[in-house]
This record gives structure tokens, C-alpha cells and sequence, in this order.
């Protein structure tokens, strides 16, 4: 037995080396995904925000949801629209103060909403038109049943959390209020993410939008977090468009694309989130500059997917220069905190640096080529698998040669 391992073993060695250098040179031909350079989708954003600006209507009064969603993600954009805030803050005056008080549709979520917006319009949210609007922000949420909270659509809720974290510091009992959030997010779990009429690309990708903070601190979140990423993938096309579902819109449209762009860049699923863009970006109509389609199938334009590739524009970008998602705010109230004494500096949401407090999108932050997304990047870690195969090839050549000396000298052995 000993004889007969010998006499395999340099063969076998020997097969071993010779596999090596193909194994290194399948790994080395697998194209990699490249994240866009903020330049490019800076143009992006600057043409959407554009079409919104002047298309999408932004009236609070007949629908304050979607109103004061879309005008979060312009002012997040870095456009120019002082006007249209101005305007919104007017409507919320004239149809929601009355009798010398602040009568709001849906409390819980709208004064979450209204709060986000003075803060980035450089407002000061503790003292709106008399009303100290974080105040009564608390109440609403302190005093809720659990119930009502987790009935709550589920769409809302990341932004509620989002306003509740940034105005921790002003909150009194801000721990029972996050809870309270917390909780009514983990009603809508299911084995496959969110489920809201079912799973979908959609409901994972908006509902747990900027909310990586809270599945880094708590493991529940952490839970549906990973189930989510899981059951997106497999609505995920070659081209990086997804589907909606298996049941009700089993096709890629760019809604559900727009939403897994904002899950993959929010959870660090870089090259999915690299790759999700390039798909969304099939979606832009040909006649519209910033507009977006429903599908490939038809080149028309589309508010309501117009404002979902914004949405998922917006927030993909803010992951690419390392900055806030768009609706946590943390690092805007802190900015704020700096000419306003009264207001406390509050940790920033997401992990990285504070955003750029400039009124424009900055074009010129760098060039027009793929950037690396952060240091734990694929990129980065494909580096260092090609650095051991490298070395392994390096190793499998000098294998070569010493197994073919051996067998020489087995050779010469034999024959003295």
C-alpha cells in the first residue's frame, strides 16, 4: 500500500498544478460589475428631478403622502426648489391649522413627513408657525396602540423611523418610541421579506429602505433583512431588471427594478446594486429626458415609475458618496444644531460621512470612471482572491518542474 501511494502520489500532485492555472484563469475572465462614477449619475438625477420638478404635481392638501414624498426626494437631489416648499409649507398652513391648531390627516406618519421637510429646507421643526411640531410628533406615537401601529402602511414606516431617530434627543421616551416602530416593521414579516398582499421586489426593497442602521443593532431586523435579499434575487433578470412577483406582476418593470436598487445599495449588495442600475436605466423613454417607463415594452412615461427610479436613483447615490439615505436626516438636523443651540446633534442614520449641505448636486466630486463603493467592496475582495491565485499558479508551475525532477530521480534510482 505504502509502495502504490508512492508511485501515485507525484502523478496526482501533477494533475493537481496543472488544474490550478485553468481554475486561476476561469476566476480571472469573470467580468466584474462596475459601480457608476457620481458624474454619471449625478446627470441621472439632475434630468428626473428636472421632469418631476415641472410634471409631478405637489399638492398637500389633496394627497399629503405622495406630496410630501416626492418633495423630500428633490430637496435630498440637491435641485433647486425653494418654490415648490414654500408652496407645500403654505398648503400644510391654509388646510391643516385651524382654530389655533395643527390638524394633520394621518398624525403618526404626516407630522414624520412635515418634519423631514423643514429640516431640509433648513427650518426649525420645534417651532412651526407656533407649533412645536417634534413635540407633538412624540405624542402621536407615544399615545397609539400597537395596533395602530402595525396598520400603518408598511411603505411609510422606514420613514417614520427615520424622523423619530433623528429627533431622539428632543424625544422624552424616544427607546419605547422606536420600539413601538420597530415593532409594527416586524408585523408585515414572512419567510420571504415583507409581505404586504404578498412578496414582492417592491415591498422589500421601499419598506426597508434606509433602515441598515437598525439590522446592524438588532437581529429580528437582521432576520428580515436577509430573507428579503434572498427572495429579490430570485425576481432578479440577466439584464438587472427585476420582476415584480411570481403572481401579480411576474415581469420586469421598473418599479420593482427601482426597488431593488435601493435594497442591494442599501444593505451593500454592491454589484447586484451596479448591476440593478444599468437595468433600471432601460426604462428612460426616448422622448422625455428624465422620465421613466413602466416597461421596455413601451416607451411612454410614466409618473408613478418616474418617481420610483427617482427614488431609487437618489438613494443608490447617497450609498455611492458614502452619505445619508435620503429620508434620515440626522445629519441635516445636526447641521442645523450648529446655528440653533437649542437642538442637539444626533448621530447620523447610516454609517457614513455627513452629506454636503449645498443647494446643487456637485458634479465635479469626481471623474467619469466606476468608483469603488467602500472599502468592503467586492472589488476589493476579488483582489485579493486573484492575489492567491496568483500565488497558487506561481506555486503550481514550480510544482511542475520539482514533481518532474523527482520522477527523474525515481528514474536514476531505479536504474543504478
Amino acid at each position: 500500500m505504502k509502495q502504490f501511494t508512492k508511485r501515485k502520489l507525484p502523478a496526482l500532485v501533477l494533475a493537481i498544478c496543472l488544474i490550478l492555472p485553468n481554475v486561476t484563469t476561469a476566476f480571472a475572465g469573470a467580468p466584474q460589475v462596475q459601480a457608476p462614477s457620481l458624474v454619471s449619475i449625478d446627470t441621472e438625477i439632475t434630468a428626473t428631478a428636472e421632469y418631476l420638478k415641472t410634471s409631478a404635481i405637489i399638492d398637500a392638501k389633496s394627497d399629503f403622502y405622495n406630496s410630501s414624498k416626492l418633495l423630500i426626494l428633490l430637496l435630498r437631489s440637491g435641485i433647486n426648489c425653494s418654490t415648490l416648499v414654500d408652496s407645500y409649507l403654505s398648503q400644510v398652513s391654509s388646510a391643516y391649522i385651524s382654530n389655533g391648531t395643527l390638524t394633520l390627516t394621518d398624525p403618526l406618519t404626516d407630522y414624520a413627513y412635515l418634519s423631514i421637510i423643514l429640516t431640509l429646507s433648513g427650518k426649525d421643526a420645534t417651532n412651526f408657525n407656533g407649533f412645536n411640531l417634534i413635540q407633538k410628533f412624540e405624542t402621536a406615537i407615544s399615545t397609539a396602540d400597537q395596533t395602530t401601529l402595525n396598520y400603518i402602511n408598511p411603505y411609510k414606516l422606514p420613514h417614520l423611523y427615520a424622523a423619530a431617530y433623528a429627533y431622539t434627543k428632543d424625544f422624552k421616551d424616544s427607546a419605547t418610541c422606536l420600539a413601538k416602530i420597530k415593532i409594527a416593521i416586524l408585523s408585515y414579516e414572512n419567510a420571504n421579506g415583507i409581505d404586504y398582499w404578498g412578496n414582492s421586489s417592491d415591498n422589500n426593497g421601499f419598506v426597508l429602505s434606509g433602515l441598515s442602521i437598525l439590522s446592524v443593532s438588532d437581529s429580528n431586523i437582521k432576520r428580515l433583512v436577509d430573507n428579503a435579499l434572498v427572495f429579490s434575487q430570485t425576481l432578479l433578470q440577466s439584464d438587472g431588471t427585476s420582476n415584480g412577483d411570481f403572481q401579480w406582476s411576474p415581469f420586469p418593470n421598473s418599479n420593482s427594478t427601482a426597488a431593488s436598487l435601493t435594497l442591494y445599495s442599501t444593505y451593500g449588495m454592491n454589484d447586484l446594486a451596479a448591476k440593478s442600475y444599468a437595468g433600471l436605466l432601460t426604462y428612460k423613454t426616448s422622448s422625455k429626458p428624465g422620465a421613466y417607463s413602466f416597461t421596455n415594452a413601451a416607451d411612454a412615461e410614466s409618473s408613478y415609475s418616474t418617481i420610483d427610479a427617482f427614488y431609487g436613483l437618489v438613494s443608490y447615490r447617497a450609498v455611492l458618496a458614502n452619505q445619508s439615505a435620503p429620508f434620515n436626516i440626522a445629519d441635516k438636523l445636526a447641521s442645523i444644531s450648529i446655528t440653533k443651540p437649542e437642538l442637539e446633534t444626533v448621530g447620523i442614520i447610516s454609517t457614513g460621512l455627513t452629506i454636503d449641505d449645498s443647494a446643487t448636486i456637485n458634479s465635479s466630486l469626481t471623474s467619469d470612471s466606476g468608483i469603488d463603493i467602500n472599502p468592503k467592496s467586492p472589488s476589493t475582495g476579488d483582489t485579493n482572491i486573484m492575489a492567491i491565485f496568483f500565488i497558487l499558479s506561481f506555486i503550481s508551475v514550480g510544482g511542475v518542474f520539482a514533481i518532474t525532477y523527482l520522477q527523474v530521480m525515481q528514474v536514476k534510482r531505479k536504474d543504478a
